[in-house]
């Protein structure tokens, strides 16, 4: 089998859940024997090539093509350079022998299906029809709305990461929707699920209004902060926030090593966005024996639940303080439990080699 990858870039030279699922689905298709053309954009192309191993590049060639830049932005310049990406790639793919399967993610089959080509797409979270936050961003899912549309009605697979975002695709017209869960390289499974003295909290992600840091500032300031210890992955100390021994951030962090580090040593990961997908982070810690405090949206019902955490509502400030409390004053052998709970699910349910087995048999069908 031959599969044409589209992807708008590619782990870690590109921070994101969809390009770490990209180079996830590209490394277990070629140590499954499937040939791959990925198609990618990239800042630095070799060090997306070294993270595959020699056995994996002889299953997987590398089409770089550049994302389209604006010399001024401009309200919609993403969604107007997202058609013009599509476009490049569409012009080289075209160039290629044909495929038996091509997978694309996010946008980038935009321009594919507008021309008649059959693929199968992945517009992971969904959040253009999840909730807004604010007139910005109820503006930009409208925007985000036009490829969206366009893709979902033309494919001919919708891949879903299941929950809410199936039932998304199915409103929104898509022909046939087949749910693969995302995966973790089995490198996560660590299994720490010890518990500290304090309650050592974390959160993993960029600062960006979607993943509800506002709210999570917000509530850690109604809370005793000598009860806990909160790490902070992929942010800056913001201004605003003062200095304290309850609130360590760590700012960016790309090598995957030091990210377990911190985060095998916590207890708890917070999730609270106003819109998810499956959250890779959530999957990650899990696999390091952590309990989950998270939002209901997107696919995070399939993996949390009250065995390994607690579920609140999007954009509740109420029940994210509640949720936090809950944790501060969890008994230890109970905390315990719910940490072995997700490190059960994930080894069983999330691990690369099982999820890829799921797309696989997606694909042949």
């Amino acid at each position: 089998m031959r599969i044409a990858l589209i992807a708008d870039g590619i782990w870690p030279d590109t921070i994101g859940g969809m390009q770490k699922h990209s180079f996830y689905l590209a490394k277990y298709f070629a140590l499954n024997g499937i040939k791959v053309d990925l198609y990618y954009c990239a800042t630095d192309a070799a060090l997306v090539i070294k993270q595959f191993s020699f056995d994996e590049t002889l299953n997987i060639r590398f089409f770089k093509v550049e994302f389209p830049k604006v010399k001024i932005p401009f309200p919609g310049h993403y969604v107007y350079n997202s058609y013009r990406y599509s476009k490049r790639l569409y012009q080289l793919y075209i160039k290629q022998e044909s495929y038996d399967f091509t997978y694309s993610q996010g946008f980038t089959g935009w321009y594919f299906v507008k021309k008649g080509v059959s693929i199968g797409s992945n517009l992971h979270g969904l959040e253009m029809y999840q909730k807004a936050f604010g007139l910005k961003s109820k503006m930009a899912q409208l925007l985000l709305r036009i490829p969206a549309s366009t893709i979902i009605k033309k494919s001919t697979i919708s891949f879903s990461l299941g929950g809410q975002l199936t039932q998304i695709l199915e409103s929104k017209g898509a022909k046939l929707i087949k749910e693969t869960p995302i995966g973790i390289g089995e490198e996560w499974l660590i299994n720490a699920t010890n518990h500290n003295e304090k309650m050592n909290f974390v959160f993993v992600g960029r600062n960006e209004k979607r993943k509800g840091l506002d709210l999570l500032f917000k509530a850690l300031e109604s809370i005793n902060n000598d009860k806990f210890v909160f790490h902070f992955i992929g942010i800056e100390r913001p201004s605003h926030i003062q200095e304290s021994n309850s609130l360590l951030f760590h700012g960016e962090l790309r090598d995957a090593k030091k990210i377990q580090a911190i985060v095998s040593k916590c207890d708890c990961l917070v999730c609270p966005s106003i819109a998810e997908g499956m959250p890779t982070v959530i999957l990650e810690a899990m696999a390091m024996g952590l309990a989950i405090l998270a939002t209901n949206t997107g696919a995070t019902s399939l993996l949390v639940s009250n065995e390994n955490g607690k579920l609140i509502e999007t954009d509740n400030i109420t029940q994210l303080v509640d949720g936090l409390n809950y944790f501060i004053q969890l008994p230890p052998d109970k905390l315990v439990l719910q940490k072995q709970s997700s490190f059960n699910k994930v080894s069983e349910k999330y691990i690369w080699p099982v999820s890829i087995q799921v797309t696989i048999n997606a694909l042949k069908s």
